[in-house]
């Protein structure tokens, strides 16, 4: 892996509004409210940086070829990324201290999905392509491996090159180790410490090493059985905000919904988008129509559609808060451009 050592001493110190002022001079396209932290770098043919990215101290992403990342992306500290194209999905986040590269061919590649996150210490290894599906979530210690091979193939020794496809929604915990030419099925979650060898079936759960599997299909909730859980979430959401210095109180828990007291301001959940005006967070189990939404929006409220995982998220402190605690559940939304 080539550290691109002369340029993290000399761009990677310029400010980040100069930093993105330089990208753009050589053709990238930065969007707006990008960030650059010190001693980070991208270097490609082509670069296409979304809205609100993050780039971490000491991160540096080559490519032979092409970089492109979506929208609200972040690339923490310490990341080092090398490889042929890399493509990263809107609001997925690569953590501290994870390395993407190794051996390279023409077709290496890496292709990240939307909402994904690839906690602490991963190696991932993308000599041929690698795509990892919307709301994947990637355990720390994980490694991911398109290529293996040591031993002489003239004497008879295996050699696998092979690409590796994660679909959406898999979990993987910690220190889970993924072998060539694997693909993981939709909704698959993957014990750990586990080491997969060959094809996970959709709506499994697989252990072991070699890991195998069996079926694990969900159970989706009905809307009163959702409303009561999400009671039970904001719950705890004013404990912790309560732990953090606010003043936060949850209500009872009616037939049709219940209100969050917050010192920022209230929160409503309630079965559908109807009434609440005065809200300044909206959670609807009901799906919300495009009309009410926009309504919702010019009303200055911040609405979350539980039915579509879609939301409308504002920079309001209690709307970010509510966001980032529902998503320690799981429960994550579309943002869309613009949201």
């Amino acid at each position: 892996m080539a550290i691109p050592v002369i340029k993290m001493a000399t761009i990677g110190l310029l400010p980040s509004p100069l930093k993105a002022f330089v990208y753009r001079l050589g053709g990238a396209k930065i969007g707006k409210g990008v960030k650059f932290a010190p001693f980070s770098v991208l270097t490609a043919k082509s670069i296409e940086i979304g809205d609100g990215c993050k780039f971490g101290l000491f991160t540096f992403i080559n490519a032979r070829d092409s970089i492109v990342i979506g929208d609200r992306a972040a690339v923490n500290s310490m990341v080092a990324i090398d490889t042929g194209t890399v493509e990263i999905g809107d609001d997925s986040v690569i953590m501290e201290q994870t390395v993407i590269g190794g051996m390279l061919t023409s077709r290496s590649a890496i292709k990240i999905g939307k909402r994904v996150k690839i906690f602490p210490y991963c190696f991932i290894n993308p000599t041929e392509p690698i795509t990892i599906d919307d709301d994947v979530g990637v355990g720390g210690s994980t490694y991911i491996f398109t290529h293996g091979t040591w031993k002489n193939v003239l004497e008879g020794y295996p050699a696998a090159f092979a690409p590796v496809h994660i679909k959406a929604r898999v979990w993987l915990p910690w220190r889970v180790f993924i072998m060539p030419g694997v693909t993981i099925g939709e909704d698959v979650i993957v014990a750990a410490p586990s080491t997969v060898t060959k094809d996970i079936p959709d709506a499994s759960v697989a252990f072991g090493s070699p890991a195998k599997s069996r079926p694990y299909p969900s159970k989706p909730l009905e809307a009163g059985q959702k409303l009561e859980k999400l009671h039970e979430i904001f719950t705890e959401f004013s404990d912790f905000e309560r732990y953090k210095g606010e003043t936060c109180e949850t209500g009872e828990l009616t037939e049709t919904g219940f209100t969050v007291a917050h010192s920022r301001g209230k929160i409503v959940v309630n079965m559908n988008a109807d009434g609440h005006d005065d809200a300044a967070v909206l959670v609807s189990i009901a799906p919300i129509e495009d009309a009410r939404r926009k309504a919702l929006e010019t009303n200055g409220t911040v609405w979350f559609d539980t039915d579509v995982n879609e939301a409308k998220l504002s920079k309001d402190p209690v709307a970010i808060a509510a966001f980032e605690f529902m998503g320690r559940y799981g429960i994550r939304f579309d943002r869309g451009p613009g949201r």
